[in-house]
């Protein structure tokens, strides 16, 4: 058994597909972190824009581990990543979302000292493709209920968790397609894992138009939330207390798909918005602020794009808080 001054070991897990223009300062920002008993993993999923050129000198430099994939896409690549893994405690940072000075140091020290935690997340930046802050993301403290109950992933980038905690599942279901992440919260946290905020801004997550969730059709993404919680809760080893928030999950789930439509095209977001209030016509009022179920919200994805373009028209007469760019800020940060 490890004394308590002793830090566990750490794995970090990089998927790349096609960030050459990236990579570099990614790897540089964990490789200036590692301790001697920790190791890098990147997973090449098939790169064709010289990403492969790159990540080859690189290695000659840093010495981490490179693995190699014909693309299959980045469930793939972080699930082969996760299971070449030699530690325990894992963290999956993407090719082009470098990590910040003190990520590794407080995440050892919050596991060395609460050993039962399953996962821990910390607060993080949102940066543009040049590495511009646009703006701090302040994580709540963790809740299962929120996540699951108001559909919210919570932990964010710089998340580290214990493989050993998924007791033999992927890391990553393929099926979640776009939401991969937040399935693996729900799927880690239904029988009372224990998971938990570190109030230090320590990561980033970098919003530009070739990436994943920019370039993922809409319609696609609203469906895969629905689809996802319709998986969950068809597990046959939920808890009764996870049971009892099937009705609000659905209904968050199907707000949110319809949200999807304020900002890309061909979301049925006038029966996704009808199927949140069949599902529960009266959500609780404890709520987190963010994710209250909005009828202005609502209208305007039902009514684009005749409301989009209204939007634009009257943007520079309306005040900050109602421009359109902070409109799209609450839904998902949509730029």
């Amino acid at each position: 058994m490890k004394r308590r001054s002793d830090a566990p070991p750490v794995s970090i897990v990089t998927p790349v597909w096609n960030a050459a223009g990236f990579i570099e300062e990614t790897i540089t920002s964990v490789m200036s972190q590692l301790g001697d008993e920790d190791e890098y993993i990147i997973v090449d999923d098939g790169s064709t824009d010289g990403t492969e050129e790159v990540l080859a000198s690189l290695q000659k430099t840093y010495g981490f581990r490179l693995l190699k994939q014909a693309n299959s896409g980045e469930v793939a690549a972080v699930n082969l990543g996760v299971d070449a893994a030699c530690n325990d405690l894992v963290c999956v940072v993407n090719g082009d979302d470098p990590i910040l000075p003190g990520l590794l140091r407080h995440m050892k020290e919050t596991f060395r000292n609460e050993p039962e935690l399953a996962a821990a997340y910390p607060d993080w930046l949102m940066i543009d493709e040049k590495g511009v802050i646009l703006r701090t993301v302040r994580t709540i403290p963790y809740s299962y209920r929120t996540m699951l109950a108001e559909h919210f992933c919570i932990p964010g980038p710089g998340t580290f968790f214990r493989r050993s905690a998924f007791a033999g599942e992927p890391c990553r279901d393929p099926r979640a397609e776009g939401l991969s992440d937040f399935d693996c919260w729900l799927r880690l946290g239904r029988t009372g894992s224990s998971m938990r905020r570190v109030p230090e801004v320590l990561a980033t997550w970098r919003s530009h138009p070739s990436g994943t969730t920019a370039t993922m059709d809409g319609a696609k993404l609203a469906r895969a939330k629905i689809e996802l919680m319709t998986r969950f809760f068809a597990r046959d080893d939920l808890p009764s207390g996870v049971r009892a928030l099937e009705a609000q999950a659905f209904s968050a789930a199907y707000y949110h798909a319809a949200l999807l439509g304020i900002r890309r095209s061909r979301v049925p977001s006038l029966r996704y918005a009808v199927a949140s209030y069949r599902h529960k016509l009266v959500w609780p009022a404890d709520v987190h602020p963010t994710q209250r179920r909005s009828l202005p919200h609502l209208l305007y994805a039902v009514t684009q794009p005749f409301s989009g373009w209204c939007h634009r028209l009257s943007d520079s007469f309306l005040p900050e808080r109602f421009r359109r760019a902070r409109v799209l800020s609450q839904t998902f940060g949509a730029q």
